[in-house]
């Protein structure tokens, strides 16, 4: 006689076989069908699971909103006021951590710089500061390269006679609101791009100068090894842009090569990655 895998109790009449395990109807449709994160429906036949996890009913990816910074799904209930103030979708796993203002991304800030000098990145001892803007301002700020934007350097040049003397960095802008783990790879990427400027190496193809400083975010990342920062981390890896995500990986596997050490002094003295 077969025995429910849920109550233990013997099975009479009809049941349920799931994944291989016997139920009495009642138990699996109260106790062990799969349910959709969003709706509570029972989940039997086809349907979806995110990147976290969640399992969900496949129109809701149509119906729902998905969060700009890690793409779980974003039901009615969650979008509270405010919820997109930054041009953004958040959800509210993303929002509980948000940068919302300097005051509270200035701990975080100046982590990142520690963490940069542990690695063997020096300024100069230049005053870096850090700006907290909407996508607009960061938009208005690379002149409109990128759609997307989560960060941009600040420098401005001193110019004369039609030449550049000198680029002067004076900080990063980044897109406010963003989740604490996602804020610190992005600082640390435009962070790179200061360091890059800092010691005049400013004559690298944009993939390799993208791809240098995607490697930052990603060492983070992979060293920080939470939930969220394995999904940062993957995304990195798994981006089909061509230049950054190319990037990324052509620069990822030199520094794979030669050491991360070798590379940035390599660049740091011949302003030139190390020849493959």
């Amino acid at each position: 006689m077969a025995h429910c895998q849920y109550c233990g109790q013997p099975i009479w009449d009809r049941y349920t076989i799931f994944e291989g395990k016997t139920y009495h109807d009642a138990c699996f449709h109260e106790h062990v069908v799969p349910r959709c994160a969003y709706c509570q429906k029972p989940l039997l036949g086809y349907h979806l699971i995110d990147t976290w996890g969640n399992k969900y009913c496949e129109e809701h990816d149509r119906q729902y909103p998905h969060c700009a910074f890690c793409n779980r799904l974003i039901p009615p209930q969650q979008q509270t006021h405010g919820w997109d103030d930054y041009g953004s979708t958040r959800c509210p796993v993303c929002r509980a951590t948000a940068i919302e203002t300097v005051e509270q991304a200035q701990p975080p800030f100046q982590q990142c710089k520690q963490w940069l000098a542990q690695q063997g990145f020096r300024f100069n001892q230049l005053p870096l500061r850090l700006e907290l803007r909407e996508r607009a301002v960061l938009i208005r700020l690379l002149h409109g390269a990128v759609n997307h934007p989560l960060g941009v350097t600040l420098s401005s040049q001193q110019i004369q006679g039609g030449y550049v003397l000198e680029n002067r960095v004076e900080g990063v802008a980044v897109l406010q609101g963003m989740p604490a783990t996602l804020f610190a790879g992005v600082v640390l990427h435009e962070l790179g791009h200061a360091w890059l400027t800092v010691h005049s190496i400013d004559r690298l193809p944009a993939w390799a100068t993208e791809g240098f400083c995607q490697i930052l975010s990603h060492r983070y990342y992979t060293g920080l090894n939470t939930p969220e920062a394995r999904y940062h981390a993957s995304n990195l890896e798994q981006s089909r842009d061509p230049i950054y995500g190319d990037g990324f990986r052509s620069v990822r596997a030199l520094a794979e090569k030669v050491g991360f050490q070798q590379l940035m002094e390599t660049l740091r003295v011949t302003k030139q990655l190390p020849h493959q």
